[in-house]
């Protein structure tokens, strides 16, 4: 029997592949300042954690009087603005935040709480650009918004070959870049309890992936995570797969392809490499081809081969160019009569991110898979809820709350 690690253990997995943390570098600025001024600010810290070195003499400097290694980074509540300009450098002096060592761990307060701004000056976290790829665990980016990137690719988050990051309970929201505007990775990527929002990929000619994009050769772990109002010009609204993946409980809703209206892209979700989903809900997207008579594919597009479904997905409009062969359990609509899953707005329904939760009649409740079984639901959604909360868990990254008017009658007082 085959099965996914459910979110809440991976972190524990996680914690426990880690080196012991012998140093936390907390921040205590909101300013993007670099002096000796007694005073220790994100950037600051990032480079002390690459070059194992305080930042200053000066107490409340970023590890001043504190021995390496530098493991660990915590943010407070409060928006980290990037202000530095100048050159572009790979040294962490300018612009984006250069993180330069493996294993490092940023950790905010949580999404709601701790911001991180590009405001479109530049993307906001650029990893392991230049550097043969590490050993050891990933760095991780856990409890932050990354939002208002802009880059050529990776508007919010870059990752070298090779450099494998760990993304949690994190809000990916308001990046644009020619490609991939939210995230691009190259290396092994795990995406947990996640929104990626409103990201857009730029260019007229692609390749795309509104959300993000991976190109990793090892399957990128997406496991609670809802992809919402993210867009491309081309392919790809939500996300682009030219690495293989596995996708389970994932919500891919609302996110355009060919955002330029010229019959030039498809697919919230395009397959290229080995996509596997399970317990995943692709619906309500819009591929504006459909504008100009084109072939449209608005949820998914990946042949048999490359999109690969293990059970329990819904589907709304697969359209021309998405081809997975139906497993039990699945849900999946036809061009000429598309699903509805019956979601409700995006909105803060709890946790620290946005989500899109499925109505009481949506025909996602209780349509995942059962407990038992090759590729089970997590044992969580994305807000930290147990599943299932019905006689079965959910179809997509949230379970529905509003179970009492599922069979239309209301429970006495």
């Amino acid at each position: 029997m085959r099965t996914f690690i459910p979110a809440l253990a991976l972190f524990s997995l996680l914690a426990a592949s880690a080196p012991g943390w012998t140093a936390t570098l907390q921040v205590t600025t909101t300013s993007d300042s670099v002096a000796n001024d007694g005073a220790c600010s994100l950037r600051e810290a990032i480079t002390a954690a690459n070059n194992q070195a305080a930042s200053g003499a000066a107490a409340g400097e970023c590890g001043a009087g504190v021995p390496a290694p530098y493991d660990e980074i915590l943010l407070p509540a409060g928006s980290f603005r990037l202000e530095r300009t100048g050159a572009a450098d790979d040294t962490n002096a300018n612009g984006d935040l250069d993180v330069r060592r493996g294993g490092l761990h940023i950790v905010g307060a949580g999404a709601d709480l701790s911001e991180i701004r590009g405001d479109r000056n530049e993307r906001v976290f650029d990893i392991g650009a230049g550097l043969a790829a590490p050993a050891g665990p990933a760095v991780t980016l856990r409890g932050l918004t990354i939002r208002n990137g802009r880059a050529d690719s990776g508007g919010g988050i870059r990752s070298a070959a090779g450099w494998p990051v760990q993304i949690d309970a994190c809000t990916i929201a308001n990046n644009s870049a020619d490609t991939a505007g939210g995230i691009d990775a190259a290396g092994p990527l795990g995406l947990t309890l996640s929104t990626l929002h409103a990201n857009s990929a730029t260019a007229p000619t692609g390749p795309g992936g509104g959300g993000l994009r991976y190109t990793g050769t090892t399957p990128a772990q997406l496991r609670n995570v809802s992809f919402e109002a993210n867009d491309s010009l081309t392919d790809a609204g939500a996300a682009l797969f030219v690495g293989p993946a596995q996708l389970n409980n994932v919500t891919v809703a609302g996110n355009s392809s060919d955002s330029d209206f010229n019959d030039s892209g498809s697919g919230a979700v395009v397959a290229q490499g080995v996509v596997e989903i399970s317990n995943t809900l692709l619906a309500t997207n819009i591929d504006f081809s459909i504008v100009v008579g084109g072939s449209v594919s608005p949820d998914c597009v990946g042949g048999s081969s490359q999109l690969v479904s293990r059970g329990h997905n819904f589907i709304g409009n697969p359209g021309a160019g998405c081809l997975p062969t139906p497993q039990p359990g699945d849900q999946i609509g036809t061009p000429t009569q598309p699903l509805n899953p019956r979601l409700l707005p995006p909105g803060p329904n709890g946790g620290t991110t946005e989500t899109q939760m499925p109505a009481a009649d949506s025909p996602a409740v209780d349509a995942g898979a059962p407990a038992v079984s090759d590729y089970p639901c997590e044992a969580t959604d994305q807000r930290g809820r147990p599943r299932p909360l019905g006689p079965r868990c959910d179809i997509g990254a949230v379970e529905s709350d509003d179970r009492i008017f599922a069979d239309g009658f209301e429970l006495p007082l």
